[in-house]
């Protein structure tokens, strides 16, 4: 899947991109749309993971990143972290990254994002 964005603000963490068009998502029967002009920094994933994982910008992992980071941050109705980690792996399955790599991404969201998805929705 193609995903129209402007990358900017490299840090050794990854990059920072921008939505340049309205991003819509199908998950499970669940229809979601990110809106043009959505920043995020990629797959955030733990450092220990990121060779596995890299939080550069990657086309195996950008659909469910900004899609992963959207729904951290916004929590829409009826959206839960859960359902957010399990559509980060389905997406970067779909998207090529490996099972090993896929796997090592989704424990390290689950078991490490739990801290941003308080901060954001509490």
């Amino acid at each position: 899947m193609e995903i129209s964005i402007s990358i900017h603000n490299e840090t050794e963490r990854g990059d920072i991109l921008t939505l340049k068009e309205d991003l819509r998502v199908e998950w499970n029967g669940r229809k979601l749309t990110v809106p043009a002009g959505f920043q995020c920094d990629g797959a955030s994933v733990p450092r220990f993971l990121w060779s596995s994982v890299s939080p550069a910008i990657d086309p195996r992992t950008i659909r469910a990143a900004v899609v992963h980071d959207y729904l951290y941050r916004n929590a829409p109705e009826n959206w839960t972290r859960k359902d957010a980690d399990e559509l980060f792996y389905d997406f970067i399955r779909e998207d090529g990254l490996s099972w090993w790599a896929s796997q090592k991404a989704y424990w390290g969201v689950r078991m490490f994002g739990a801290a941003a998805w308080r901060r954001n929705n509490d």
